[in-house]
């Protein structure tokens, strides 16, 4: 069933011929975490989704991506090699968690974005000064040009590179820009693979 799942959203994602409430049920990324209220850095989580669900662990450097598979795919952006900022689903707000506790549906991809670090910095900067503590954002198709105060998981990534480092990570150039564009983005660069 959770194949079926990705090969639709694959789908809705290449072809955008859904309207805005098949998109909410399709696109949306299902993973919820739970928040430690009392640190700036939460814990996270694994929550339901009929996977086993791994850790996402540590990057190689601040401004890497993550993009886990499940029903619905998902990204988030290290803030540190150990922190990672993210807009995990319907009902949470966006936020800071511990990379080796956040756990979500494999395959997970580890990437860098090919540019100088101090862009990937100011891209994670960008994430962690600007994109926490946000009510998540249903609407994947605009989600590059609607200023709702609401974000998604790829909306999130995609705006940390556009507005913090001034990097298109949008492989299709669409309106709206899902979790498989940013990973299938010719500046993204697979170098983990978790299974």
């Amino acid at each position: 069933m959770f194949r079926i799942g990705r090969i639709l959203a694959s789908s809705l994602a290449a072809t955008v011929v859904a309207g805005t409430a098949m998109a909410g049920l399709l696109v949306a990324p299902a993973q919820a975490a739970e928040t430690d209220p009392t640190s700036e850095v939460g814990t996270a989580s694994s929550g339901g989704g009929g996977c086993t669900k791994k850790a996402v662990g540590n990057a190689r450097n601040k401004g890497d991506i993550f993009h886990s598979n499940a029903a619905f795919n998902h990204v988030g952006i290290y803030y540190t090699t150990k922190t990672i900022v993210e807009a995990p689903g319907t009902g949470a707000k966006s936020k800071s968690v511990t990379a080796s506790t956040l756990k979500k549906c494999g395959p997970i991809y580890k990437m860098y974005v090919d540019t100088k670090q101090a862009n990937r910095d100011k891209a994670a900067n960008h994430a962690y000064n600007k994109f926490r503590d946000l009510p998540y954002d249903k609407n994947f198709f605009d989600n590059k040009d609607n200023s709702n105060g609401k974000l998604n998981c790829s909306e999130l990534v995609w705006k940390a590179y556009k507005h913090g480092a001034g990097i298109d990570l949008d492989s299709n150039g669409g309106e709206g820009v899902y979790p498989d564009n940013i990973k299938d983005h010719k500046k993204t660069v697979v170098y983990a693979t978790i299974k």
